[in-house]
């Protein structure tokens, strides 16, 4: 099992207490101090970090120094960053950062396509093209936000879906999925043969802990889902239920219990950080 630390902290997400957030948004204010926790947290034994593609994350990835083989996981679209745009400059602000990022030509044609015909396909290609602009390590995982990923099961559009893995896979980097509802998606790809050429290397994403806490659509069945040993590898995450009153070493050993391929969580802590680790390190 490999661990990974996420990014809710770096932004000031935190489900179940709004000021330690806010407190930790201050915290990691600067790229530099967001650079020293992931350095620090590296050193300590995590196999990666994952990040979501904010504003500051092309930045903080291009400045990082070498990591040896330590992996990136890097999940689109960060939602918030295109609402805020219309929030500060309106829809036009949008179509500036069209202009003002990565190839204009390609990506102007996309965003037409997409206000001319309405099909959702054009608009993933573009999100596709815009968030990750190449500037990611080869061989870095790329996600799609489970925002993104149910809303298009709910629209009966998993081809599109599988579209963005294909997309992904051009571009030199691994694909990864988020979802809400892991026992659906796992229907989905085992109902077309489409995605067996893309399975051997594809991570599915979802939340896991021992409490059931926003683990859809049943803890039962995803706990199923994963014995069933499906033919992509698991990241699991909210593996502390957040507001959860269980102590730390049972949602840890709950998760061990499991094949599990990838975990993710986020602290601003590293002595929490050492701490985790140490349990699911030992033996």
């Amino acid at each position: 099992m490999k661990i990974i630390l996420g990014d809710n902290q770096f932004f000031g997400i935190n489900h179940s207490n709004f000021q330690k957030g806010l407190d930790d948004k201050t915290k990691f204010s600067s790229i530099e101090s967001i650079k020293s926790f992931i350095y620090e947290a590296l050193s300590y034994g995590m196999d990666g970090f994952m990040i979501n593609s904010h504003a500051i994350s092309y930045d903080l990835i291009n400045n990082l120094n070498s990591i040896g083989n330590k992996e990136i996981h890097f999940s689109l679209p960060y939602a918030h960053k295109y609402a805020n745009m219309v929030n500060d400059g309106g829809f036009f602000e949008v179509i500036r950062f069209i202009f003002n990022n990565s190839s204009f030509i390609s990506n102007f044609n996309l965003f037409f396509k997409f206000i001319y015909s309405r099909e959702i396909f054009n608009l993933a290609a573009l999100a596709v093209n815009l968030e990750i602009q190449n500037k990611l390590p080869k061989g870095s995982r790329v996600y799609l936000q489970n925002l993104v990923t149910d809303m298009l099961i709910g629209l009966n559009r998993s081809d599109i879906i599988l579209d963005f893995i294909k997309q992904i896979y051009q571009l030199g980097y691994l694909p990864g999925i988020v979802t809400l509802n892991p026992v659906l998606l796992n229907q989905i790809i085992n109902s077309d043969t489409k995605w067996d050429n893309y399975t051997n290397d594809l991570v599915v994403c979802f939340n896991l802990n021992k409490e059931g806490f926003n683990v859809f659509p049943s803890l039962q069945s995803v706990e199923n889902l994963i014995t069933s040993n499906p033919k992509y590898k698991i990241m699991v995450m909210s593996i502390f239920s957040s507001g959860s009153t269980l102590i730390i070493n049972e949602s840890i050993e709950y998760i061990k219990d499991f094949n599990i391929d990838y975990v993710v969580f986020g602290t601003s802590n590293l002595s929490n950080l050492k701490n985790n680790l140490s349990i699911f390190h030992k033996i």
